[in-house]
């Protein structure tokens, strides 16, 4: 039953970063094609690996959102931080972020990354409440998104 929420949540994800570029101009093709190439199925798998996780927030039996991270050497990145439109400004986004980089600190990870985009504004007001800072790119933007994609890290050892 969670992995189908989980696979719910990702996909409602997908569309509303889809809704999102499509009303700034922005071209949502290539987020889906650089951020969604993998279905939600082989998303969540990736992030049931060893040294990765995902989360579900939940309000009694409703999914409210999800984050997932997944590491690379000493490097862990945050990735798929999603709260549904609906149930924003209640608190879910710090909580499945916190969770997230609390299961992070108990590991050998020294730093955390992320990747995001200009017009999420207020994800990007909850990273630097949690002590992100933006970064260097650290990985190609999607075409046609170089100037909106926003990258963050965090040094946590």
């Amino acid at each position: 039953m969670l992995t189908s929420v989980k696979l719910a949540l990702i996909a409602d994800m997908g569309q509303w970063d889809v809704k999102q570029c499509d009303a700034r101009g922005l071209p949502s093709g290539d987020v889906i094609s650089a951020y969604y190439s993998d279905d939600a199925a082989s998303l969540l798998e990736k992030c049931t690996l060893p040294r990765t996780g995902m989360y579900l927030a939940r309000a009694g039996s409703v999914a409210l959102g999800c984050v997932g991270h997944a590491g690379h050497g000493d490097v862990a990145e945050i990735v798929k931080l999603f709260v549904r439109p609906e149930a924003r400004g209640e608190g879910a986004g710090s909580r499945l972020l916190a969770t997230a980089l609390d299961a992070i600190g108990r590991s050998e990870f020294r730093r955390v990354r992320l990747v995001t985009i200009s017009f999420m504004t207020d994800a990007i007001a909850l990273y630097r409440r949690f002590g992100f800072l933006e970064c260097e790119p650290f990985e190609p933007a999607p075409t046609g998104l170089e100037e909106a994609t926003r990258y963050m890290e965090m040094v946590i050892r």
